[in-house]
C-alpha cells in the first residue's frame, strides 16, 4: 500500500519549521552581554573602546559591552581567566601569565610602545638611570621592563633604595622619592601643573620596546564563541581609530558619560601623549607582529622568567585563522540544518542542491578572504618596514645621548689646552697654525655632539610657551645674510597663528637643517618660502617649501634614514632631516616630506596648538665689550681630570689662579678654609652631590659668590638652577679660551 503524505500536512510542517527558524533569528539577533575588564580608572587611556561604545560599533557587531574600570590591587588576567570578564586589557606581562598556566590570549596591541618609564624629580643631582642608586625609588609589582632595564644597564635592583608604590605623584614632589615608576601619558601632568622639572628614562633607551596595553581574551572564549572574538576586536580597533581622530570629541564623551577623578585638561594631556606611542599615522592600530613578541619573550629569558626557546604561537591571535575556524563551524551547522530540513520534508534530492550551492560560495569567500590575506601581509610587511625604520631612529637617538657627555668633556680638554697653548705661539708660525687647526675640528666635533644631542632628545629640553612666526622671522634674518643673491626668500606667515608649549631653540635648529637643504637643492639659484598656518583640527603646520632639483621616489623612500646622504663627501653627514624627524616627534609632531623631480620638496611640520600667538619679545640691546677684568682666584670641580687640567691651564693663561677637584664636596671643604675665591666653575654632572647637590651648599657658604655651571647638554634641569639660584651661569661644553674670556669679562668688568 502507497505510503500517503497529505499535502496540507507538509504545508503545516513547512511552516512550523519556517517559524522556528525566524524564532532562532529573534533569539540571535539579541545582543550578547560580554564584559571588558580595565587596567585601571576610567580615562583616555582607554579611550577606544568608549568610542566603540557610544559610535554603535559594539551594537553593530551584536554585542552589548559592560566597560569595568578597576582599582589598584585588582588582577585583570585572573578577572578574565575565571569568566567573570570575557576581555581584558593587560600588560606584555601577560607572556608570562601564559608560560605560567592562565590561558590568556592576546589580541591586538594598542601602544606599539610602552609608557612605562622612571620618572625623576629635577634638581636632585640625577642625569642617568645610573644616578639612581642609593635613592629611594617607587617601582611597582609586575613592572618588568623597568627592571629588565635596569639590569640592561648593569644596575640591580638591591642598588636601589626601594619603597611602597604610593601610585601618588605628591610624594615625588615632595622630595620622599627620589624616582617613581610611572606612566609617560600619566604622572608627568601633574609636575607639570606643578612647575616641577623631572626627567623620564624609558627602557627604550636600552634597547626594551614592549608593547602596552593589550586587547586579550582567554582560550575558552575563543574556542566557544571565534565569531563572537573577530566581532569584539573589530569593533575596539574601529572605536580606537574614531577617538585617535576625534580626540576632543571623545574626551567631552569621558567626561560626559564615565565621571573620570580628573579633568579636562588632564585628558588632553594623555590625548597629546598616546600619539607617539600608539603611532596612528605610522602603524593600524592594533598591529603586531611574532618578532615583536620574540624580543618580549627574549627580555623576560635574560631575566631568567622564561625558558630558552619558549614556543608561544598559541598566545598571539590569528584573525585569518579564527575567521577559517568560524567559517567552517557555520559551515558543519548550516550542513546539519539543511540535513533536517531535507529529511523533515523528504527531498534529498534538494539537501543535495543546497549544498552545492552553499559549497561554491563557500569555495568563492575562500579565495576572496586568501587574496584579502595576500593583501594584508604585504600591507603589514610595509608596516613593520616603517616600524623598524622608527625604532632604528630611536635607537640611534639613546645612543647617541649616551654617548655625547663623555665626547663633550674630551672635546672640552682638546679645545681647552689649544686653546691654551695658541696664545703661547706667534702670528704665522707653523705651530700657531697647528693649533688653529686643532681649535676648529674640536669645535666642529662640538657643533656635531650638540646635534646628536638634539637627535637623542625623546621631549623638549626647555618647555615653553611660543610662536612659530617668531621661530620662522628668526630664521630668515640669519639666510638673509647667508645664502646671498642666490635664493629669494617668501614669508607667508599666518597673523593669528595658535602658540605651542615647547622647545624653541630645537625648533629653530630643525627649520634651519631645513633651510639649509632647501637652499643646497636650489645651486641655480630659486625661491625659498616658510609658511605658517592654523589647520582645522586644532594643530599647526609650518612648511618648508623650495623650487629646487627635487627628489626622486628611491631617494624620497630613505630622506630619514641616519646618516643616508647624496651630498659630496665632508658636505654633510646625512643627520639632518634624522635629527629634524626627532625633534618634531618630541614635540608630540608629525613631518611629511613632498617631493619629485624637477618640482622641488615641500616639508610640513605639524604640531599640537595651545592658544593665540604670543606677543613677540622686543630684541636685546647690542653689547660691547667691557676691558678685561682683574686676576681671579678660581676653584673648578669636574670629575674628568681632562677636563680639569685644560680648564686650570686656560684660566692660568688668561692671568688667573685656579685649584681644581674631583668632587663638589672636595670643593666646598675648600671653599669653607678660603675667603677670597671669586669664582667657582662647576660640572653639573659629577658622581657624590653633583652640580645640584653641591650648589645650595656652596649658597650656604657664600650667597653672592658667583658660579659658572657647565654643561654640555643644556637641558630643564640645568636651567631650572639657573633660575633658581641668582648669579649662576650656565656655560656650555665644549668652550675655547676666548669664550671662557668674554663670559669673565661679561661676568666681572
Amino acid at each position: 500500500m502507497p505510503l500517503r503524505f497529505p499535502l496540507s500536512r507538509l504545508l503545516r510542517l513547512v511552516g512550523l519549521l519556517a517559524m522556528a527558524c525566524l524564532a532562532l533569528g529573534a533569539v540571535q539577533a539579541e545582543p550578547e552581554q560580554v564584559t571588558l575588564q580595565l587596567k585601571w580608572h576610567h580615562q583616555f587611556q582607554f579611550a577606544g573602546y568608549y568610542a566603540a561604545e557610544d559610535q554603535g560599533y559594539y551594537k553593530e557587531a551584536g554585542l552589548q559591552v559592560n566597560i569595568r574600570e578597576a582599582e589598584p590591587g585588582l588582577d585583570v588576567t585572573q578577572e578574565v581567566t575565571s569568566g567573570r570578564a570575557q576581555y581584558g586589557v593587560g600588560t606584555s606581562a601577560l607572556l608570562l601569565a601564559r608560560y605560567h598556566g592562565a590561558p590568556v590570549v592576546v589580541l591586538a596591541a594598542i601602544f606599539q610602545h610602552s609608557p612605562a618609564v622612571f620618572l625623576a624629580k629635577g634638581g636632585m643631582g640625577i642625569a642617568t638611570v645610573h644616578d639612581l642608586a642609593g635613592r629611594r625609588v617607587m617601582l611597582e609589582d609586575g613592572a618588568d621592563e623597568l627592571r629588565a632595564y635596569l639590569r640592561k644597564e648593569g644596575m640591580s635592583e638591591r642598588s636601589l633604595v626601594l619603597v611602597k608604590h604610593t601610585f601618588d605623584p605628591a610624594d615625588l614632589l615632595k622630595g620622599q622619592v627620589a624616582c617613581m615608576s610611572a606612566y609617560d601619558t600619566d604622572e608627568p601632568y601633574f609636575l607639570d601643573q606643578a612647575g616641577q622639572d623631572y626627567l623620564t628614562f624609558s627602557p627604550r633607551m636600552g634597547g626594551i620596546d614592549f608593547y602596552g596595553d593589550n586587547l586579550f581574551t582567554s582560550e575558552a572564549e575563543l574556542k566557544a564563541h571565534p565569531a563572537r572574538v573577530k566581532a569584539f576586536r573589530e569593533a575596539s580597533l574601529r572605536g580606537w581609530k574614531y577617538a585617535m581622530a576625534h580626540p576632543e570629541e571623545v574626551a567631552d564623551l569621558i567626561i560626559r558619560r564615565y565621571g573620570p577623578r580628573r579633568g579636562k585638561d588632564y585628558i588632553r594631556f594623555e590625548a597629546r601623549r598616546m600619539v607617539p606611542l600608539i603611532q596612528p599615522n605610522l602603524v593600524d592600530i592594533g598591529y603586531m607582529y611574532e618578532g615583536r613578541w620574540q624580543h618580549v619573550a627574549d627580555v623576560y629569558e635574560d631575566l631568567g622568567l622564561l625558558p630558552d626557546g619558549y614556543d608561544f604561537s598559541a598566545f598571539v591571535y590569528d584573525p585569518e585563522a579564527a575567521a577559517s575556524r568560524a567559517r567552517q563551524k557555520r559551515f558543519i551547522l548550516g550542513f546539519g540544518a539543511m540535513a533536517a530540513l531535507g529529511l523533515a520534508l523528504g527531498g534529498l534530492a534538494l539537501v543535495f542542491y543546497r549544498l552545492n550551492v552553499r559549497l561554491r560560495l563557500e569555495i568563492a569567500s575562500r579565495l576572496r578572504a586568501e587574496e584579502d590575506m595576500r593583501q594584508e601581509h604585504a600591507k603589514q610587511r610595509e608596516l613593520q618596514d616603517q616600524l623598524q625604520q622608527s625604532q632604528k631612529m630611536q635607537s640611534l637617538g639613546s645612543l647617541a645621548g649616551g654617548v655625547a657627555h663623555d665626547m663633550n668633556n674630551v672635546l672640552g680638554a682638546i679645545l681647552g689646552m689649544a686653546s691654551s697653548q695658541l696664545e703661547q705661539h706667534p702670528e704665522g708660525s707653523p705651530a700657531r697654525r697647528a693649533f688653529t687647526t686643532i681649535i676648529k675640528a674640536a669645535e666642529r666635533g662640538g657643533g656635531m655632539v650638540r646635534g646628536l644631542l638634539d637627535f637623542a632628545r625623546k621631549s623638549p629640553a626647555q618647555a615653553r610657551d611660543f610662536s612659530l612666526n617668531v621661530v620662522m622671522r628668526e630664521e630668515v634674518l640669519l639666510l638673509e645674510r647667508t645664502t646671498l643673491a642666490r635664493v629669494r626668500l617668501d614669508l607667508d606667515l599666518d597673523p593669528d597663528l595658535r602658540t605651542l608649549r615647547g622647545d624653541p631653540g630645537a625648533l629653530s635648529h630643525a627649520i634651519m637643517n631645513l633651510c639649509v637643504n632647501a637652499v643646497d637643492a636650489m645651486p641655480e639659484g630659486g625661491v625659498l618660502t616658510l609658511r605658517t598656518r592654523n589647520l582645522e583640527d586644532g594643530r599647526v603646520e609650518a612648511q618648508v617649501e623650495d623650487t629646487g632639483t627635487g627628489m626622486p621616489p628611491e631617494v624620497l623612500a630613505r630622506a630619514l634614514d641616519p646618516f643616508f646622504t647624496t651630498k659630496a663627501e665632508g658636505r654633510g653627514t646625512g643627520l639632518g632631516l634624522s635629527m629634524v624627524y626627532s625633534t618634531v616627534t618630541a614635540h608630540q609632531g608629525e613631518l611629511h616630506l613632498d617631493s619629485a623631480p624637477g618640482r622641488g620638496t615641500r616639508v610640513s611640520l605639524r604640531f599640537p596648538a595651545l592658544g593665540t600667538a604670543p606677543r613677540r619679545e622686543a630684541g636685546a640691546e647690542p653689547w660691547t665689550a667691557p676691558p678685561p677684568v682683574r686676576p681671579l682666584r678660581v676653584l673648578v670641580a669636574d670629575d674628568d681630570p681632562l677636563v680639569r687640567e685644560s680648564i686650570q691651564s686656560v684660566l692660568e693663561v688668561l692671568g688667573h689662579r685656579a685649584e681644581a677637584f674631583p668632587t663638589g664636596e672636595e670643593l666646598l671643604d675648600r671653599l669653607a678654609d678660603l675667603p677670597d675665591v671669586d669664582l667657582v666653575i662647576l660640572d653639573l654632572n659629577m658622581p657624590g652631590l653633583g652640580g645640584p647637590g653641591t650648589l645650595p651648599r656652596l649658597r650656604a657658604l657664600r650667597p653672592d659668590l658667583p658660579v659658572f655651571l657647565v654643561t654640555g647638554r643644556a637641558d630643564g634641569e640645568a636651567q631650572a638652577l639657573v633660575d633658581g639660584y641668582p648669579g649662576v651661569i650656565l656655560l656650555g661644553k665644549p668652550f675655547s679660551l676666548k669664550e671662557l674670556d668674554d663670559r669673565l669679562i661679561r661676568t666681572f668688568a
